[in-house]
């Protein structure tokens, strides 16, 4: 959300302006070099302000009680994910590999008690420390994530970099926010989202063909996808599936 304010050339530091109360709503105020009103939400559910150089307090007064409803909305979507996100606590389930496996958790008292994850009979369990945040939870658990990954994808790899009569570039596996994986054709350089290890089997099958496509063509277009469905017939039915399986989690 943002509004001209003028441009600035000269470089400047940024200085803090303190926190403006919308109702009961706190607003972090900062100018620095931007040419817009910058609002935004962060992911702690905090508002953040940016204003130019040349913008007044009063302008910024004025934008922020404009966004009202904006913020407002903002808020209400925040409460939302926050009540739908897992607290990783005993009883919870995961999803692991297409199914919803029981987490079982156990603390240990000892005050070097580090936190980790395994696959145990028939749930995911985790070990910590007495009172771990969620933090600390969700960071052994993506650890468990990414091996499990690892292990799955090296044959799903090498199938298909046989199917191709290609050599994969360099692997590489991280948290990504609207891509089930990415590649570079010029380094030849896959990454994959590590929260494909939620999702059933067949979906990283795919999304490993899908980025072998694009090797030999950089974007969506029809040759895109002549070559992947000779390799894959349902692609476009499991690439429907999985972006509507994470619209609705």
């Amino acid at each position: 959300m943002s509004v001209m304010a003028g441009s600035n050339k000269k470089a400047r530091r940024t200085r803090d302006e303190g926190v403006y109360w919308l109702d009961d709503t706190p607003v972090y105020l900062t100018r620095k070099n931007v040419r817009n009103l910058r609002l935004r939400i962060n992911e702690r559910g905090e508002f953040h302000l940016s204003i130019p150089w040349r913008a007044s307090m009063s302008m910024a007064r004025d934008f922020l009680h404009e966004q009202a409803a904006w913020i407002s909305r903002q808020q209400e979507r925040f409460a939302r994910r926050q009540a739908a996100q897992p607290r990783l606590v005993d009883g919870e389930t995961v999803a692991w590999w297409g199914q919803d496996v029981p987490l079982k958790v156990v603390e240990d008292p000892h005050p070097r008690a580090r936190a980790t994850a395994e696959v145990g009979a028939g749930a995911i369990v985790l070990h910590l420390p007495v009172g771990a945040p969620l933090e600390k939870r969700q960071r052994a658990l993506n650890k468990l994530r990414k091996t499990s990954l690892e292990i799955r994808l090296a044959p799903v790899l090498a199938k298909w970099a046989a199917a191709f009569e290609i050599e994969p570039g360099p692997v590489r596996i991280r948290r990504m926010k609207s891509r089930w994986g990415s590649c570079n054709p010029r380094t030849r350089a896959l990454t994959f989202n590590l929260e494909l290890s939620a999702k059933d089997p067949k979906y990283l099958d795919y999304v490993v063909a899908h980025e072998f496509t694009h090797y030999f063509h950089p974007n969506h277009g029809p040759e895109f996808h002549a070559l992947l469905s000779a390799k894959l017939p349902q692609e476009r039915q499991l690439h429907r599936a999985l972006n509507r399986r994470r619209n609705t989690t």
